[in-house]
């Protein structure tokens, strides 16, 4: 079958991601088009990536409506819960070989998600950034989604991790400890745990030049779907001139980890330093659940 074209076209990819059914049935129109020979405005190509366009912008605007996060919730927080969902789903869609479903806004909210508080935040602090984040899928399950999203986001990007943090990897790969909404899901073999929290999403911390000790901090899965969520939207990843505290501790407590982003290489560097460790560039970001 003719597929529509892909290469350099983020909208088109992202509508292939997000909505495969939709894609069969616009590869199916554009063959028939390319039959009949294109039309008067234009090629069958042209008119096909206008029609593409208005689809995929209507499929995603429906995506989620104005009850799947609650009445309460403002057009900009809405907006910005929506879009950050859209992001997580086009995420795990492109990964090669992964089965692992996003849990919709309603099971979040059955599980304890306040959509009106998290809204609120949303209205008072731009950089907040939702993140629906899966715990427990393992060093190998994230590389996978680092290279479907590398694929959907037009550029290469991968994940790094030291020695002593690749041994530990499962003691850092949790949901909050702090309460969260946290859905479970089935993977395979593997018990994975959905959470929804907000993470400061400023290209640097949100607060630096803190040990270890001043939390509280994201999660391993949360600045790990952040980053990947940044990637296949096409915007730059954070940390490529800082460090931010994972939650968690590793060798007996001995050992705290840190994520950098290395932009020269293009990859995220998960490494460790004492918990008492700080410096101008080493900062938290507290997550709001």
């Amino acid at each position: 079958m003719t597929e529509f074209p892909t290469a350099g076209d983020d909208a088109v990819r992202l509508g292939r991601e997000l909505f495969p059914d939709l894609a069969a049935e616009l590869d199916a129109a554009l063959a028939a088009a390319r039959r009949g020979g294109g039309t008067a405005g234009g090629t069958a190509e042209e008119s096909f990536d206008v029609w593409l366009d208005a689809r995929t912008a209507a499929e995603r605007a429906s995506a989620y409506g104005p009850s799947a996060f609650g009445a309460a919730l403002g057009d900009d927080a809405r907006a910005r819960l929506a879009t950050a969902f859209d992001a997580a789903r086009a995420v795990i869609g492109a990964a090669p070989g992964i089965a692992l479903d996003l849990p919709e806004p309603e099971a979040f909210a059955a599980a304890g998600a306040d959509f009106a508080a998290l809204g609120a935040a949303l209205d008072a602090d731009p950089t907040l950034e939702p993140v629906p984040a899966p715990a427990g899928l393992g060093a190998d399950g994230w590389r996978r989604l680092f290279a479907g999203a590398a694929d959907a986001g037009g550029g290469g990007i991968r994940l790094v991790a030291a020695s002593e943090l690749e041994r530990e990897f499962a003691r850092l790969d949790r949901a909050p400890g702090a309460p969260a909404a946290r859905v479970a899901v089935r993977s395979g073999s593997r018990d994975v745990a959905w959470s929804l929290r907000l993470v400061p999403a400023g290209l640097a911390p949100a607060v630096l030049g803190l040990s270890h000790a001043h939390g509280p901090h994201a999660t391993l899965p949360e600045l790990l779907m952040l980053q990947l969520m940044r990637v296949v939207r096409g915007e730059p990843p954070i940390d490529a001139r800082s460090f931010t505290w994972i939650a968690g501790t590793l060798g007996g407590d001995r050992l705290a980890a840190r994520h950098v982003y290395d932009a020269a290489e293009r990859t995220v560097r998960l490494s460790t330093r004492e918990p008492a460790n700080q410096g101008p560039h080493l900062g938290a970001r507290p997550p709001i659940a």
